[in-house]
């Protein structure tokens, strides 16, 4: 069954019945990258998509596979968008959905931790389940955020949503030891991510903004009016093939609620009639502006493939459990063209004429 929650899906597979009817697929490209992991009953897609992003780029660097906590990064990250809400009197978005550029901007300032060490899972729960805190976060925030008069209390409110924070998913340690040696969280992602967060960039492809500049992208999970680089479809595809033949892996937000779209056999495609279709630009912002493509699901794109037929698929790790293809996620083409919002990707995997148009400063 699936469901909705704060333009994050969140659902509940079982592979049975599955397996035998999955078509094959042969892998063409395939980057290295860290095993799935599982959000459960929590709307944070956005986290562990760009989390096993981190994990990825940080192999790509040379160093050894790492599986980093999702959950480190949720906690402040709930903190700034609550503070956003509160600051503007409830005009700002406040839910369990996000975005990569919440995930990086708390890398920067945080570092980074092993889930071995912090899963933001309380000892006496047994999984990553939200559905309370979500609740009394939204209910506490809306209070504050609009109870007016000019009697909010900042530091109060903010150690009340810290309280709730800290009752659901835990605290994470200041120190902790890996292999032998104490480290900050700081000095762990300096040792073993190694990644600068400026060096990442959001992209789309969308008519509303010029062409290879940027944009504060209109969609509601935006909450911190983060620019993102608007290309042309054309050049869109481009950077997507180039990326990934190039060993860069990509953080895809878009839309993963299409009736057509099959997640217990890991196949989204469109309908036979759209996947006939050519995607152009003109469609994109159609879909875009009447709403039937929106925001509401994170995955991590790493790959490529195709079918007995040789039609053309890309390769998703998800974070939903398992289904027939083992958790992954085979897309088809005209559905990545048509129904991703953006995608998250290195400056060197974009091409260079790319760059050089696009007057990018990274």
């Amino acid at each position: 069954m699936k469901f909705f929650s704060s333009l994050c899906l969140v659902m509940s597979i079982s592979i049975f019945g599955y397996a035998q009817q999955s078509p094959s697929f042969a892998t063409l490209i395939k980057v290295a990258s860290t095993p799935l992991k599982d959000q459960q009953s929590s709307g944070t897609c956005w986290s562990f998509a760009t989390t096993s992003f981190i994990e990825t780029e940080a192999m790509r660097l040379g160093k050894a596979p790492m599986v980093l906590s999702p959950m480190f990064y949720v906690h402040p990250t709930y903190l700034e968008k609550a503070k956003t809400y509160i600051d503007t009197k409830g005009a700002t978005y406040f839910d369990a959905g996000d975005l990569t550029f919440s995930v990086l901007k708390a890398y920067e300032a945080y570092g980074a931790i092993p889930e071995a060490v912090y899963n933001g899972v309380i000892e006496d729960d047994w999984q990553h389940d939200h559905v309370e805190m979500d609740d009394l976060l939204k209910r506490m925030v809306a209070s504050i955020g609009t109870s007016g008069y000019g009697r909010i209390k900042p530091h109060s409110w903010s150690m009340a949503i810290e309280g709730v924070l800290k009752a659901y998913l835990g605290s994470p340690p200041a120190t902790f030891m890996y292999k032998g040696t104490l480290y900050s969280p700081k000095s762990f992602a300096k040792a073993h991510i190694g990644i600068k967060a400026t060096d990442y960039i959001e992209v789309t492809s969308y008519t509303q903004s010029d062409f290879h500049r940027t944009f504060v992208l209109d969609i509601p999970a935006n909450w911190g009016a983060n620019s993102y680089l608007n290309l042309p479809i054309a050049d869109f595809e481009r950077m997507i093939d180039y990326a990934l033949a190039h060993g860069f892996s990509l953080a895809w937000d878009g839309d993963a609620s299409e009736p057509n779209f099959n997640f217990d056999k890991g196949i989204l495609e469109l309908t036979p009639e759209e996947e006939q279709l050519t995607i152009t630009q003109a469609l994109r912002q159609k879909t875009f502006e009447d709403k039937s493509t929106t925001d509401d699901h994170n995955m991590h794109l790493i790959g490529k493939a195709k079918d007995a037929k040789g039609k053309l698929y890309y390769i998703l790790k998800n974070s939903e459990g398992s289904n027939a293809m083992d958790g992954y996620i085979y897309m088809s083409k005209n559905t990545l063209l048509l129904k991703t919002i953006s995608l998250l990707i290195h400056k060197d995997g974009i091409p260079t004429d790319i760059l050089k148009k696009s007057n990018l400063t990274l």
